[in-house]
């Protein structure tokens, strides 16, 4: 058994190594050979191609379209399925080469599929990505492709969606979308409601309407709510659930 585990670790280290000099044919035949040496669990199979997918992700010399093989190679040589963590490195791949429209394609392909669920964050990384483009309309496309998955739009996503809007110099727009969101209850808004960034957003998008007294209206809300938030986590309240600053 050790034996194994140690074949298991070679192997796994061979592949790494591999990858990070862009021998990505390298790197698939350690793992076919970690497969032969040692039967591992689904989940360990994943945390190993994930491990090696956030090195293809980030590595400079990894080339152009190593994490979609290696996630191809999970699936059909290491007969392993994909997660929506998987599923999410490779779409942020594809983002972080700037290909958001084949990243934007492989979600509707997995949702259409049933396998496995994407996630809103996966969808969340096109969408910021659209508007720090400028391309509001891919942004508004993968935003509806996040609807008809099923799935519920976060603070993240409404976050770059008034982005894409400002940054189109459609700064009303903006406006009237954080204004939707922030009603009680939301008007034409089906997710998360505004959190502290979302403010931040309708302040830059009524500094660029050219609207002073709302941008000190939303910069007084934020600090009231800042200041709410420290006195609850003084008090021993309930401070989880994260921000949406970062999408992605």
């Amino acid at each position: 058994m050790r034996a194994k585990s140690l074949a298991w670790a070679d192997a796994a280290h061979r592949a790494e190594g591999a990858l990070l000099n862009g021998n990505v044919n390298g790197a698939l035949r350690a793992l076919d050979e970690t497969a032969r040496n040692s039967r591992r669990s689904d989940d360990e199979v994943r945390a190993l191609y994930s491990r090696l997918m956030r090195v293809g992700r980030d590595s400079t010399d990894a080339p152009a379209g190593a994490v979609a093989r290696l996630h191809e190679h999970m699936q059909q040589a290491a007969g392993v399925g994909p997660s929506p963590a998987t599923v999410h490195l490779e779409v942020a791949a594809e983002v972080r080469r700037g290909r958001l429209e084949g990243a934007l394609a492989l979600l509707a392909a997995v949702a259409s599929g049933g396998l496995v669920a994407p996630s809103t964050g996966s969808f969340d990384l096109i969408v910021h990505a659209a508007a720090a483009r400028r391309n509001r309309l891919l942004a508004w496309h993968a935003y509806r492709a996040l609807r008809r998955a099923k799935l519920t739009p976060s603070a993240h996503t409404l976050n770059a969606l008034m982005k894409a809007e400002t940054r189109a110099r459609r700064p009303q727009a903006a406006l009237r979308l954080f204004a939707r969101a922030d009603a009680v209850p939301a008007r034409g808004w089906v997710g998360s409601p505004p959190d502290g960034w979302s403010l931040v957003g309708a302040m830059a998008a009524a500094a660029a309407a050219d609207e002073p007294e709302s941008v000190s209206l939303f910069f007084e809300r934020l600090l009231r709510s800042s200041s709410d938030e420290a006195v609850d986590g003084g008090n021993g309240g309930d401070v989880g659930g994260g921000g949406g600053g970062g999408g992605g």
